[in-house]
């Protein structure tokens, strides 16, 4: 949501390749699909629905919760590049659970790489989110600490400029969807994942594993 009608908002929708229809299509069918039940899609209105307006100011003080977690998410969504470019997770997932955005990766390595890179540059002091990493509770990095899969690595977030706490609670863990990965190695071929990027993420064999199975499903 905009609420100065001086400043705009851009959103890039990337949609995997041999979809039979494209976003004008689909945004055409289901903006129909509202008005055909009733509904008024609020994407095309260009100021805020009286009912919205008339909750804004029903509840400030959690709308101003809102607007303090919706300023993370907008951080988050402009270096979402970070979450392939410098780490090894083949799966992220983010929400807002009502206090602070959760962040639950997965990697496909025994011991949970490379989230210390990503950390240092969501908190970086120049072009980092406004931030530190407040808690932590990780001993992956220990080489003398017993390990063993199915082990998660947890940082709390706090604010450098306010008093709130968790505005992120970051996850990572070592899972290895019991060892088989054919499910996420398909899905991520599908979108186009690099293949330097899909060796970073998958151990080779796995890789190796489901390309010798999708090649022979293919000769079947």
């Amino acid at each position: 949501m905009v609420k100065d009608p001086e400043q705009t908002a851009t959103l890039v929708l990337v949609l995997p390749s041999g979809l039979a229809e494209n976003w004008e299509d689909i945004e055409r069918r289901h903006r129909r699909w509202c008005e055909d039940n009733g509904l008024r899609p609020l994407w095309t209105a260009p100021q805020l629905d009286p009912v919205e307006s008339g909750h804004l100011s029903a509840y400030p003080s959690l709308e101003g919760s809102r607007a303090r977690r919706a300023a993370v998410g907008s951080g988050l969504l402009r270096r979402i590049a970070l979450f392939h470019t410098v780490t090894a997770f083949y799966r992220v997932q983010c929400w807002d659970d009502g206090d602070s955005w959760k962040i639950d990766a997965r990697t496909a390595h025994p011991r949970a790489r490379w989230h210390d890179q990503l950390l240092q540059r969501l908190c970086h002091p120049r072009w980092g989110l406004p931030m530190h990493v407040a808690h932590r509770f990780c001993h992956c990095a220990e080489p003398d600490t017993f390990y063993q899969w199915n082990h998660t690595c947890a940082f709390y977030f706090a604010g450098h400029t306010t008093c709130d706490d968790d505005p992120i609670y970051l996850r990572v863990h070592a899972s290895p969807e019991g060892h088989d990965y054919n499910r996420q190695i398909a899905t991520l071929r599908q979108v186009g994942a690099p293949e330097d990027w899909m060796a970073r993420a998958f151990p080779q064999q796995a890789v190796q594993h489901h390309d010798q199975h999708h090649q022979a499903e293919r000769l079947r």
